[in-house]
């Protein structure tokens, strides 16, 4: 929604009849900001997707700084009800050093967001400062307005508090109770603060790229980390000031491929068409450095190894693997056996990178069948390649995609969080068996070695609902060469209430398009994702923010396009030659993998066999 839209269904609304449901979409979830000590936040994005409240602030406003007290108490009262809470300074006027300073002088006691470019102001639209903004988790303002009714008008305070309204709203978000009123008059001074700035105001480093950079890209383009080139400071930024707007301009970084509006995911990596212009715009007039009062720290990152902490169980390669300075991409698979002696329920999971400079992605697997671990018995060096084996018919191979007594466990990309599972529900992950870990190496042009790790988090008492790893898909793929439309089409008719958790598709070089869509059993459709330009070397697992529920006679339909053209420059094949089916590269899939959590167990095996019939069809275009 555009800000002046958001503005107007704000403007119109009734302030009696606004309800929690009914609120404007805000568009901010997800979104990274930094605060002024420098630390990265994602918005309602915590250890699940929570609520949020942004209180705009002013360092001059008299009756914000009033408030600066009872906003301690409130973020407190926010921390009890699991709602982020954040204040926020957006003033062009003031520099970053004179919100430290303000922040200190008033012990702010909750952190506050220095809103450079006036991105959150643009968005959300305040009136006057203090003015309070509560999003609940579906993305939607649940409230605006007031903190309380201190202020009958300017100059005029009442003696007694008698209508707490941002403490009612900060309790009522998480329930989505109904508030008496959605939207109140805030009193205060007028927000006026990007009004006077001239619209071709230069944009510097410091004051608008920093902050972007910091939040979006610093997480990877640091010493050591799989970014080319580090970014996190001005010298660094400058060097690569059109690279930067180029890059984003095209939206290849920050990397995220699924399409906006079809599906929201947790970490989603976007920027907003603001950003985006005033890094072009920087680069445009030479990449000027700003006035360093403007500077922010550096973004601070977790020291410990863990981010959500000592792990219950922790599957690590067994030894480092040699890398060479150069060649072709490496698909490695190392293989740890199972220690657990008993089922448990995984509720959390991390990885680790041993070396994050070349680990391009992870996919880790758990093997019922032994055939990793006697593949690997037989090489040498640590780890095995499937693309290496003899494909003949006398000898074993170990098919990742394939569905025979093996799971997917998960998937790790460069900027992918801890993977939290919606409270009350595990994995289960059963004792013996082999964990393979599938390591997709880039290299640099410098050797190193790798011993990345996954670190796994056990339920204490016995879930409430159970997950289930689920594919569908097809095997009869037979690309023409020069085809550059083949086209596959998947369903699964869905014979109980299911909720899904994330969705994996997966191709190899040839493909180019994919789409997901449920249609829900009264006609209404649903699109789970879309990536409408496949690359084989950004695959992972795209997480909801939300389970989408698909009610029992729903449909999950797929949609796959291969490029096998000379046109196409992935195609591994010059010229182009047939392909057909099959767990190498140079051959292609297309399969579909879900986490999903059945609303009754007793509908486990049910679903199952929906599944499995999606691989009994032709998987042709109808």
């Amino acid at each position: 929604m555009s800000f002046l839209a958001l503005v107007l269904v704000l403007a119109l609304a009734s302030p009696q009849a606004a309800r929690a449901e009914e609120g404007p979409t805000a568009g901010l979830l997800g979104t990274r900001v930094v605060d002024l000590g420098g630390r990265v936040h994602r918005l309602g994005m915590g250890t699940g997707v929570q609520p949020v409240a942004l209180v705009f602030l002013d360092t001059g406003c008299p009756i914000a700084n009033k408030y600066v007290p009872e906003l301690g108490a409130l973020a407190a009262l926010a921390a009890e009800e699991g709602v982020q809470f954040f204040g926020v300074l957006s003033d062009p006027t003031v520099t970053a050093t004179a919100a430290r300073a303000h922040c200190a002088e008033y012990a702010l006691a909750f952190p506050v967001l220095f809103d450079a470019s006036g991105e959150l102001a643009g968005r959300l639209g305040p009136t006057h400062v203090p003015e309070a903004f509560v999003l609940d988790d579906d993305d939607r303002v649940y409230y605006r307005g007031r903190i309380d009714d201190r202020f009958e008008d300017l100059g005029k305070q009442r003696a007694q508090v008698s209508a707490h309204d941002l403490a009612a709203a900060l309790r009522g978000v998480g329930e989505r109770t109904p508030l008496a009123a959605a939207r109140t008059r805030p009193i205060g001074c007028v927000f006026e603060a990007w009004s006077a700035r001239p619209a071709d105001a230069a944009v510097t480093y410091h004051r608008d790229v920093a902050p972007i950079l910091n939040a979006n890209c610093v997480e990877c383009h640091r010493a050591g980390d799989v970014g080319p080139f580090p970014l996190g400071t001005f010298a660094e930024a400058q060097r690569r000031a059109r690279t930067i707007a180029e890059v984003t301009r095209s939206r290849l970084m920050p990397p995220w491929f699924a399409a906006e509006g079809a599906g929201h995911f947790r970490d989603e990596r976007r920027l907003s068409p603001g950003e985006i212009a005033r890094l072009e715009a920087w680069a445009s007039a030479g990449a000027p450095e700003g006035d360093p009062a403007d500077a922010l720290p550096p973004p601070a990152f977790p020291d410990e190894r863990w981010r959500l902490g000592p792990p219950d169980l922790v599957v690590e390669m067994p030894v480092a693997y040699e890398l060479p300075a150069a060649g072709d991409d490496i698909y490695r698979y190392f293989v740890v056996p199972n220690a657990l002696l008993e089922d448990r329920f995984v509720t959390a999971i991390d990885f680790r990178p041993g070396d994050p400079s070349v680990v391009h992605h992870c996919i880790v697997y758990h093997d019922f069948t032994g055939k990793a671990a006697r593949i690997d018995a037989r090489t040498s060096e640590p780890g095995f390649s499937v693309f290496g084996q003899d494909s003949g018919a006398n000898e074993e191979r170990f098919d990742p995609s394939g569905t025979d007594s093996r799971t997917q466990i998960a998937g790790w990309a460069p900027g992918t969080q801890p993977y939290v599972l919606p409270p009350g529900t595990g994995q289960r992950l059963a004792a013996g068996g082999d964990f393979v870990l599938e390591v997709h190496y880039h290299l640099t042009g410098k050797a190193t070695r790798d011993r990345s790790a996954l670190a796994l988090y056990f339920a204490d008492e016995p879930v409430a609902k159970e997950v289930v790893g689920l594919v569908i898909g097809t095997e009869n793929i037979d690309i023409p060469a020069d085809e550059e439309a083949y086209y596959r089409h998947v369903w699964m008719e869905v014979p109980a209430d299911l909720e899904l958790i994330d969705v994996s598709p997966h191709m190899h070089y040839l493909g180019k398009e994919v789409e997901v869509v449920a249609t829900l059993p009264d006609g209404a459709e649903e699109k789970l994702i879309t990536i409408a330009d496949w690359d084989f070397r950004w695959q992972g697992a795209y997480f909801y923010r939300k389970p989408v529920l698909l009610p029992a006679g729903s449909r999950i339909d797929a949609f796959f396009r291969f490029d096998n053209s000379a046109a196409n420059p992935a195609n591994p094949s010059r010229p182009p030659i047939r392909v057909r089916e099959g767990w190498r590269t140079t051959d292609e899939m297309c399969l579909f993998y879900f986490t999903g959590v059945p609303r009754d167990a007793a509908h486990t095996d049910a679903i199952y066999r929906a599944m499995l019939a999606s691989f009994q069809r032709s998987g042709a275009p109808e």
